[in-house]
């Protein structure tokens, strides 16, 4: 109540609570992780994308412990500077990939999840936390990545902000208009 009366916003504590409970619970769930990896790691070979995912041993994992390939590296983050470039369309290739392409997606990415081989190939580890990405989501952020690329800020910030439930539909987007396109022509390559 605190939140709508105050802020004028929805409140979604709830459905965060709900949301962080159930994943919290399924990356304990160590079945589900290695049914998770090896379906990152088939789709992602079936597409040919650079990146390692280690082989899972399904005979010696349970509900409790799961057992995998060994795989020696470095963390992306401790890695040279120019393994760290030469790693970035790699890796921007991977997560495009897995968001509009597969529908699934590796919900935990951090540091420690991402190794570099001694090959120099981008390894991803830990597939507890994952979730799917209808295809009505996959549309809109195709949408806006196109936006985007094309700088039809207009689009994107009147429409995709919308569509990927930024904002509410109702919401007036005139006011946010100069400054979004300011912020992101500021973050464009040029």
């Amino acid at each position: 109540a605190f939140t709508s009366t105050f802020t004028k916003q929805v409140p979604f504590h709830r459905t965060l609570f709900d949301t962080f409970s159930q994943g919290s619970y399924s990356e304990l769930d160590y079945e589900s992780e290695a049914r998770n990896q090896m379906h990152f790691q088939d789709e992602l070979a079936k597409r040919n994308c650079p990146v390692k995912v280690p082989n899972v041993h399904l005979e010696y994992s349970t509900q409790r412990i799961l057992t995998s390939e060994w795989i020696d590296g470095v963390k992306l983050a401790e890695s040279p500077t120019e393994t760290i470039r030469q790693l970035i369309p790699v890796g921007v290739e991977l997560f495009l990939t897995q968001l509009l392409d597969i529908g699934a997606f590796h919900s935990d990415p951090h540091p420690g999840n991402l190794l570099v081989t001694k090959d120099g190939v981008l390894c991803l580890l830990d597939f507890g936390l994952c979730t799917e990405v209808d295809e009505k989501a996959r549309e809109a952020m195709t949408r806006a990545i196109v936006h985007l690329l094309y700088r039809d800020f207009d689009s994107l910030i009147h429409l995709d902000t919308k569509e990927l439930g930024f904002l509410p539909r109702d919401f007036d987007t005139e006011e946010l208009k100069p400054i979004l396109t300011k912020v992101l022509t500021g973050g464009l390559l040029e």
